[in-house]
């Protein structure tokens, strides 16, 4: 435990700051590394957009066209989408805006071609991904997700991000208003076509029609209301952020206005402003047609709504409700019986479990700190005794060995109390094995962490730990491979394998060779305090300065990677995990049967595994760490890939 821990009591706020966890940290060092190594993707991804940006704004609206050829193209489009009346007013709202002074029109023009830019690139991305949606219903399940943080996280956060990568202006302004303003044509595109009546779409296909015929003939006309609404919304919002994409000097006009509250000038504020008023309301009046106005009198609609009202709806009369019969109810099918093999998993978990948490507090390390020495010094030559549950010793390694052990303990032990009370999983043999696998990658990765210390030895209560947790995995195996089988599974499908191998790639890359601890320590009160010991008794005029410049230059950013051969080399068990879990997520695609829902077991419980080693690693030296040293991005984002995997190996062996 640090000493902030010792000197505030448990109860303080105060506390929270000596397990603060560096999430900051590990943002800054992703960007750091994709700031450095994908500069090419980045600037592919910019060049389209400031391709688009130059074409519609520097060559054909404030160059190319002159004000009066501008106003007349607003006027043909207000009238091709809409009317007469709709093209005047746009035409006039603009007219106003050249009026404010060529300064403005400049600005109304640059603010036009970023929203025109930003809504291209909407409808060409959002169309596609809505049409998808609405087709495969497990892509949807997925996009709706990312949607939603799209939506619900303010355009601030992640203009921080855009900045970094991108840097600023208008182009990456019109990146920010992209992530912002592409949710609404994505849903509204997704909700037009699952609108469309299922028994036109059948249908056409009874007349043979083509899916793509059906699409383009069908679902997508009828859908037209729903896909315009969400490119009106896609309008609004991207016009929305014109102030805000004004603080990264993305032009516009949201400059005058962010000027205007900078220097708190009214006249400034107001023309800009007005300017903005009239762009939004001719914008709004063209993207939004007014097919379904109903243009009559009030009187008119009034005696329509009369003529063609429907009969009230009598409610049933209790007692007099038409005879119907009424299926049985369905049998609910009893749990199978424990058999040989499950009493003997159970046993192993049950007797496995109790003696991992046994083990945690009897010594694991001695004359040393294994993990502790990593982050403190002080730390290499640390005599006595260490139990896993001390900081100096198993750490966050042990606790976890002993939340699990536990968990599995009395999962073993309802399996033998009351087998017909057992859940689909809990107290089951996958629950002995997924906890087996959890306890020796808990274990084996404690041992397999390179000591720092010289005189530092394993102590017999991690190799009790070991032995606990074998007995709980072979037990579990046994149980699971010989568990009855309900039925084979659908073999897994080629987007399924794809997935899981990006998935496997993903966790090898930044998992097992990233970053597991970012070391900013300097040697600046030391290097300070052996040249004051020189320097003594010289005069100390500007001594102080220059000694804390000349140590602070030699400050360090070490990168400690998971298969460094000089650092703790705890991403070769994440490797091995990794690759067991993909080999056994990819079994489906070729075995059935027992063996197949054997496979998505192990890939789930390799998955938890990963998480699990992974958020010890992480608690740990969030329970270790000085504000200069702490766990690296990679341990994190080994956390999200190990629970995918889990996610993944849990569907494979749970779905009928």
């Amino acid at each position: 435990m640090s000493s902030g821990t010792l000197a505030t009591s448990f109860w303080d706020n105060r506390t929270l700051d000596v397990w603060e966890i560096p999430f900051g940290r590990w943002i800054e060092e992703i960007v750091f590394w994709l700031t450095t190594h994908i500069t090419g993707f980045l600037d592919a991804v910019k060049w389209p957009v400031d391709q688009l940006l130059r074409l519609i704004i520097d060559n054909l609206l404030q160059t190319w066209l002159p004000w009066p050829i501008v106003l007349l193209l607003f006027f043909l489009l207000g009238l091709t989408t809409r009317n007469a009346l709709v093209g005047l007013g746009s035409a006039a709202g603009l007219l106003i805006c050249g009026l404010l002074g060529n300064e403005y029109w400049d600005l109304t023009m640059e603010t036009v071609g970023m929203i025109i830019v930003a809504v291209i690139i909407c409808t060409v991305i959002g169309i596609p991904l809505g049409i998808l949606a609405a087709r495969v219903d497990s892509f949807w399940s997925r996009l709706r997700p990312v949607l939603d943080g799209m939506q619900v996280i303010h355009p601030f956060v992640y203009l921080l991000p855009i900045i970094f990568l991108f840097g600023v202006r208008r182009t990456p302004g019109v990146l920010a208003t992209l992530v912002f303003a592409l949710p609404p044509i994505v849903r509204l595109t997704n909700l037009g076509l699952r609108q469309v009546p299922t028994d036109v779409v059948e249908a056409a296909r009874a007349f043979g029609a083509t899916e793509s015929r059906v699409l383009r003939e069908v679902q997508l006309p009828l859908a037209r209301p729903a896909i315009m609404a969400g490119l009106n919304q896609t309008l609004l919002l991207s016009l929305s952020m014109v102030g805000i994409v004004a603080i990264i000097a993305g032009g516009g006009l949201g400059k005058p206005i962010l000027t205007a509250l900078n220097t708190a000038d009214i006249p400034v504020g107001a023309s800009a402003g007005a300017g903005l008023y009239f762009v939004g309301v001719l914008l709004d009046r063209i993207s939004q047609p007014d097919d379904t106005v109903d243009r009559r009198s009030l009187f008119a609609r009034m005696r329509s709504a009369w003529s063609t009202r429907s009969e009230p709806v009598v409610p049933p009369v209790p007692g007099l409700e038409p005879d119907a019969e009424t299926p049985p109810p369905a049998e609910e099918t009893a749990p199978a019986p424990l058999g040989s093999a499950g009493r003997l998993g159970a046993i192993a978990a049950l007797g496995g479990g109790l003696v991992c948490a046994f083990s945690a507090l009897l010594t694991w390390g001695n004359n040393a700190g294994l993990l502790s020495a990593w982050a403190r010094f002080d730390d290499n030559d640390l005599p006595g005794a260490h139990s896993g549950l001390d900081a100096t010793g198993g750490s966050w390694f042990g606790i976890l060995l002993v939340l699990v052990g536990l968990t599995v303990a009395f999962a073993g032990a309802a399996a033998l109390w009351n087998p017909q009370s057992r859940t689909k999983f809990i107290a089951s043999a996958g629950a002995f094995f997924a906890g087996g696998l959890v306890l020796v990658s808990l274990i084996v990765a404690y041992l397999s962490v390179a000591p720092r210390g010289e005189n530092y030895s394993h102590g017999t209560g991690a190799w009790l730990a070991l032995g606990g947790a074998l007995v709980v995995l072979a037990g579990g195996a046994i149980a699971a491979l010989r568990a009855p089988s309900e039925g084979d599974l659908a073999r897994v499908g080629i987007k399924e394998a794809i997935s899981v191998a990006v998935l496997t790639l993903f966790l090898v890359f930044a998992g097992a060779s990233g970053s597991w601890l970012l070391d900013q320590r300097s040697d600046a009160a030391q290097i300070a305090a052996e040249m004051a010991a020189e320097a003594e008794g010289v005069d100390q005029g500007g001594l102080a300065a220059e000694l804390l410049a000349e140590a602070l230059s030699q400050t360090r950013r070490v990168t400690i990677r998971g298969l460094d051969a000089a650092g703790p080399q705890i991403g070769y068990i994440v490797l091995a995990l990794t690759l067991i879990g993909a080999a056994a997520a990819l079994v489906r695609l070729v075995r059935r049967g027992p063996l197949q829902r054997f496979g998505g077991l192990v890939a789930f419980g390799t998955g938890c595994a990963i998480a699990a080693v992974a958020a010890a690693w992480v608690a740990t030296y969030v329970r270790l760490a000085t504000p200069a040293l702490g766990p690296g991005a990679s341990a994190f984002l080994t956390v999200i890939g190990g629970l995918i995997l889990a996610a993944r190996g849990w569907r494979a062996s749970t779905a009928p």
